[in-house]
């Protein structure tokens, strides 16, 4: 697998992973008040999801989420050229599965689960100042700069993973 391969393979997973999580919310509630609990934890519930969505606002996640696709199918253009030809419907693949519009009720309803929304409404406030949105300028590249450094040092080191692997397996191999 070429290393630009694989840095592709890696920030899509990278992506990815987070994003297949699925907030839940779950109450087991006996007695007779249990209706009013559940229509607290409900309004609570909404109350949360509302904030994380004007959170996930403020932070420009949807520019971002755009900008990650178009990065994804650049890196697997260069990994693999011949598939210049069929750019769009490499984009329009990526965006289907990991763009804004197929993640946001996910993403936000882990934020939810994560955060009170209290704590949403004080990131929000954090997310509108200069040094937020400075932030969340930056998070893009920081994210990518952070996945460069752990690939170059895992491939500095990737000898003695294979020399490792072969060893344990001739171990393995032996006790057969």
């Amino acid at each position: 697998m070429s290393k630009k391969t694989s840095i592709a393979l890696l920030l899509a997973i990278t992506f990815a992973l987070p994003f297949t999580l699925h907030a839940k919310c779950r109450a087991d509630i006996k007695g007779p008040s249990a209706s009013k609990v559940a229509v607290k934890t409900t309004v609570s519930a909404h109350a949360a999801n509302s904030a994380a969505y004007t959170l996930l606002a403020t932070m420009n996640m949807k520019e971002s989420y755009e900008g990650m696709i178009k990065r994804i199918t650049q890196m697997q253009i260069q990994a693999n050229p011949q598939l210049k030809a069929i750019e769009p419907t490499i984009h329009a693949f990526f965006t289907k599965y990991m763009g804004w519009e197929a993640q946001r009720g996910d993403i936000a309803a882990l934020y939810a689960k994560n955060y009170t929304t209290e704590e949403l409404k004080e990131l929000n406030k954090f997310y509108q100042t200069p040094l937020g949105q400075k932030t969340v300028q930056l998070m893009p590249q920081l994210a990518a700069a952070s996945a460069q450094i752990g690939q170059s040092k895992m491939m500095a080191h990737m000898p003695e993973m294979k020399a490792m692997i072969e060893s344990e397996l001739k171990k393995v191999s032996a006790k057969k």
